[in-house]
Parts: structure tokens; sequence; C-alpha cells
């Protein structure tokens, strides 16, 4: 079954790459937008970001790409993007906490950037194959010693989650400046830098004590938060079903690239990076079943809370129920080892 992770990866790579990139001409009109000579009078995205013009340029092309989607129209698809991509980033910052992680996945940070440069349909696949493969999802099979995240690091995961991702997130959004677009980009890096922060100011070794609550917390914060925006953008958006396919669903056919427009390029590309992104994740949850029972309540909670609150907050409220589970292994675990 792990086959179908690197089906996805391939499949995104191809649909976004191949097909929204360049079949839709995306990249001929962002190149035309960010070859043209420094002016950030006429053209806001095309200003001296770091005074080098090949990085410029690029940064450009990218500052462009998601400006694209900071219009009335999409804007309920930047928010969608926004919502579902706090919980996705979040996960493997929590995961290489735990002592049971695979070494070699203890990169949260570097998988974030590659999920920015080359699109979370193609990377989370990737990772989430590895994740699978190295015995990340039987976490309730491992020692409680092992499998804990600490009251120190889930303190520092909460502080990542706000100041690395939450505040550039609204900033970008709120503000809809150039500049703080492109820092945006980097969000992983910022989550690494508050959380490395966070744990200098309060050593996890010196607070040793299960962080259960506070990792839960941590979840339901995202879970609430995408539930609130998914309610207030995305359910209008349910009484009319052309508006829904042009703003949310997939196109299912590449669009003309003589007529199509920047904005319409970039929410193709867009909506097929959140359905494999966020696709894979809650297809990964269905591995944490610890029988048939679970994962049919698993499907059947996927299933309402997508279109009810939202894919963010189906995967938070999944990646809440995965907690639960290993907190009362843990608590079984030390009752075993007191008797």
């Amino acid at each position: 079954m792990l086959v179908v992770f690197l089906f996805l990866t391939f499949a995104a790579a191809y649909i976004l790459f191949v097909g929204c990139l360049y079949e839709n001409g995306l990249v001929p009109k962002l190149n035309a937008v960010c070859d043209a000579p420094v002016d950030g009078e006429f053209i806001p995205t095309r200003i001296a970001y770091t005074n080098i013009p090949a990085l410029d340029s690029n940064l450009c092309a990218i500052v462009a790409f998601y400006h694209g989607m900071m219009n009335p129209t999409y804007r309920p698809l930047l928010i969608y993007m926004c919502t579902t991509l706090s919980v996705i980033a979040i996960i493997p910052f929590a995961e290489a906490t735990r002592e049971s992680h695979s070494n070699r996945l203890k990169i949260p940070a570097t998988i974030g950037m590659l999920v920015q440069l080359c699109s979370c349909a193609v990377i989370m696949p990737m990772y989430w194959f590895a994740f699978v493969l190295t015995g990340g999802t039987t976490r309730r099979t491992a020692t409680s010693a092992s499998n804990k995240i600490n009251q120190g690091n889930a303190e520092a995961l909460l502080f990542a989650l706000i100041v690395g991702y939450a505040i550039p997130t609204v900033c970008m959004v709120v503000l809809e400046d150039p500049m703080v677009t492109a820092i945006w980009q980097a969000f992983p890096l910022l989550m690494k830098i508050a959380q490395w922060a966070h744990c200098k100011i309060r050593p996890p070794s010196r607070h040793a004590a299960s962080g259960h609550g506070t990792v839960q917390a941590m979840y339901m914060l995202v879970f609430i938060a995408s539930a609130y925006l998914h309610v207030l953008y995305i359910w209008p958006l349910f009484n009319s079903p052309a508006l829904f396919q042009k703003i949310i669903a997939p196109p299912m056919a590449p669009l003309d690239p003589t007529t199509t427009s920047i904005a319409e390029g970039v929410a193709a590309f867009l909506k097929w990076d959140m359905a494999f992104g966020a696709g894979s994740t809650i297809l990964v949850t269905l591995w944490f079943a610890g029988g048939l029972t679970d994962l049919v309540l698993l499907i059947l909670w996927h299933v309402w809370a997508t279109f009810a609150v939202g894919p963010g907050a189906a995967i938070a409220g999944a990646m809440m129920w995965r907690e639960a589970i290993i907190n009362l292994q843990a608590i079984a675990n030390a009752a075993d080892k007191a008797r």
C-alpha cells in the first residue's frame, strides 16, 4: 500500500510542473512580469529584494505567484491554503521531537523549505512514505519514554507555530506587501529559529514532564482557526457550485494559455497542490488505525470534517486523536512498570 505515496508524488510532479506551470502558460506570464526592469511603482512585485539581480528576479516570480491570489475573488483559496498548510507544517516538527523518530527525518525545517521550493504536493507524499517506512505510524507500540513529547519541547512547538508560521502568514495575507511575502517563503526556517530560541530559554531537559496537554492545545488551536476560517470563507461557496469549482475544485483539464490570467494559473496550481498535499496527509492518518473500527471511524471523520470544517481541521482532529492514544499507552506503560 505504501506505493500509493510514490504514485502521488509522480502524479503531482506531472500535473503541477508540466500541466499547471507550462501547459497553462503560467511560467511565461510570470517571466514577462519579472524580466522587466526593477520598477516597484507600476509592477509592485518587481522590486530589489536583495539587490542581487538573479535572486531578485526569482523572488519576484515567487511573490507575484502568491500575490495573484490577493484579490477578493481568490482570497478564499489563499485562506484555504494557509490553514491547511499550518497543520502540515507543524507535524514534521512535532514528530522530530520524539526520541523514537528516525534520525534521517529529524530535519523538519529542511522538509519545510523543500515544500516551499518544490511544492507541498510533491514533497509531502515522499515524506509520508519515509515516515511510514521508518515506523512513524506505530508510535503507540513504542516505549512511553521514547514516544512522548515533553513539556519543554511541546511549548517550543507551540511557540514555533505561532511566531514562525501564524504571525508571518497573517502579515502576508493582511499587509499584501511584496517584501513580507518574500520573507514568508522562509517560514520553515523561522519556525526552526523560534523553536531553537524557546529551547534555549526553557531547555526541554529541565521540563521533562509530559507535554501532552500543550501538544493537544497546539492542535486544537489549528483546529479552531481552520474551522472558523473555513466556515467564514468556504461555506458561502457551497451555495454556488460554479463558484466553488472556480475557486476550490482542481481543474480536470488544461487551461487555455492564451486566455488564462496569472491569477487563474496560480489558482489551478494551488488547488492541485493542496489536493495532493492534504490528501496524502489525510491518507497517512489511516495508518494510525489500530483496527478496522478505527479505520472506519477515521475515514468517516475525514469525509465529514473536510467538508464541514476544512482539511486543516480534519487533519488536526486526527492528530489530536493520535496523541490521545499515545498518551494512554504511555500511562499504561508507566502503570505496568510500577507494578
